[in-house]
């Protein structure tokens, strides 16, 4: 199954927990500037962009999956048009005008190399960039080598994951960012008996 064909079929599904993530809370302690925009890339049922939301904040969903999309959109008629059903990895090729952040909570384990070279190749040209909010899965996860691999540290078992090196992505972002925060452990992301090892990024824009 394809990844966007899975995605499309795993919101569909019921009793998906719509309790805002913990990474949401810990950036809504550090991000006290609520006047910048906040892209959640990958928004998936959009537990944090409504989060965001209820805070002040303003932020978007994106998301490539059009039935979760759709979903939030009904379901959160309020903030309906705050929902937007595009690729996040060439979302960025559009200059955007006004001052944001990308939030990005599993989703950059979610891409291959090649879509997340496009997607740091469009931050890095919008020069209204203020903040990069990274939490993605690591080498040291211990879903980490199940399933079929399809390349350097890239497998698919019910979908497809690529976990991220810490020390590859720190020298990748320390040539456009300022890296504010970067640590990499668990209890980050705990999830009923889930307690997977996690890295934590806040970058700034040079």
């Amino acid at each position: 199954m394809k990844s966007s064909k899975y995605w499309d079929f795993f919101y569909k599904k019921k009793g998906l927990t719509n309790k805002n993530s913990n990474f949401s809370k810990f950036i809504s302690i550090r991000n006290k500037n609520k006047n910048n925009i906040i892209y959640d890339i990958g928004c998936g049922n959009a537990r944090d962009t409504l989060f965001f939301n209820k805070k002040k904040y303003n932020c978007y969903g994106i998301d490539r999956s059009k039935a979760v999309i759709s979903k939030n959109k009904k379901r959160y008629k309020k903030i309906k048009d705050k929902f937007i059903n595009k690729n996040f990895c060439t979302f960025f090729n559009k200059k955007i005008n006004k001052n944001f952040s990308v939030y990005s909570r599993f989703t950059l384990h979610s891409i291959n190399y090649k879509d997340e070279d496009k997607l740091f190749k469009s931050l890095q040209k919008q020069n209204n960039l203020v903040n990069l909010f990274i939490e993605t899965r690591t080498l040291k996860d211990n879903l980490y080598g199940v399933g079929k691999k399809v390349g350097k540290h890239e497998y698919i078992s019910s979908h497809y994951r690529r976990f991220i090196d810490p020390k590859v992505i720190k020298k990748k972002l320390k040539k456009v960012f300022t890296i504010v925060y970067f640590k990499q452990g668990i209890n980050f992301a705990k999830y009923k008996k889930e307690n997977p090892w996690v890295l934590r990024i806040i970058a700034k824009k040079k």
